[in-house]
């Protein structure tokens, strides 16, 4: 008997809708210009950016570089936004992380604070869709940019398995929507479906479980963590960037 492939727990359209803002989009050039840069890409490549939304990197990037940006979204509402830009250099497809389509012309698939709404139904089923979402890509593409968030704990990276269990627990969500009243930095965008996020050694270990091999990697600036944050024995949030290639055998 054959084992069920791991179920995939997606948001609804508004809690969707609450993560399309531009105000990372900035730094996550940033972070892909300094780390791209010295591989002298060349111009009219092609980046794509997983769950790119309404194309906000997408808009940044074209008008630093000279790169091309396809954006795969599930949204079907964000990619006519994002199709709407009219830019020539700027593509937009519906697609699933999971299973996208592979052109063949892809040279830096991007993963902008994407990998940790990934989430199945459980610890397990978390880890294997985050990694099958990279691996999809090993053999199709030059490099791999992964921009995603830095939850360091204050003990063994319990942090993010915390903030996974209340958010993935339907009971535990509605505490913490009811406490957020309260405490407006409990609040999150998330809760009925849950968020995975991981330390920088719990990211690199999984890259590596994929066989991908960090090759350069930025650490992002400090965000204030919230007095009642430290509860969830938060020690350190940031946003990190990788950038990955295939391990070579």
């Amino acid at each position: 008997m054959q084992n069920e492939p791991d179920q995939q727990r997606k948001l609804e359209q508004h809690q969707i809708a609450a993560f399309y803002v531009d105000c990372f989009a900035k730094s996550q050039v940033d972070h892909f210009k300094r780390i791209t840069d010295p591989l002298n890409v060349p111009d009219g490549s092609m980046v794509v950016d997983v769950g790119g939304g309404i194309g906000y990197f997408a808009r940044e990037l074209v008008s630093r570089s000279a790169l091309r940006v396809r954006v795969i979204d599930s949204d079907e509402t964000s990619v006519d936004a994002c199709l709407r830009l009219r830019d020539h250099r700027i593509q937009a497809t519906v697609g699933d992380a999971l299973s996208p389509e592979i052109v063949g012309d892809e040279f830096v698939v991007c993963f902008n604070l994407i990998l940790h709404h990934l989430i199945g139904n459980g610890d397990a089923e978390t880890r294997n869709l985050q990694k099958k979402a990279l691996s999809v890509w090993m053999g199709n593409c030059k490099y791999i940019f992964v921009h995603e968030y830095i939850y360091e704990s204050l003990f063994m990276g319990l942090s993010g398995r915390i903030i996974f269990e209340i958010t993935r627990s339907r009971f535990l969500s509605r505490v913490g929507k009811m406490v957020s009243k309260l405490i407006a930095s409990f609040n999150a965008n998330t809760f009925g479906v849950g968020v995975r996020f991981r330390s920088q050694k719990e990211w690199c270990r999984l890259f590596e479980e994929c066989g991908l091999d960090v090759i350069q990697k930025i650490d992002g600036e400090r965000e204030h963590v919230a007095i009642p944050l430290r509860a969830l024995l938060i020690r350190e949030i940031r946003r990190d960037s990788f950038l990955l290639s295939v391990r070579r055998v």
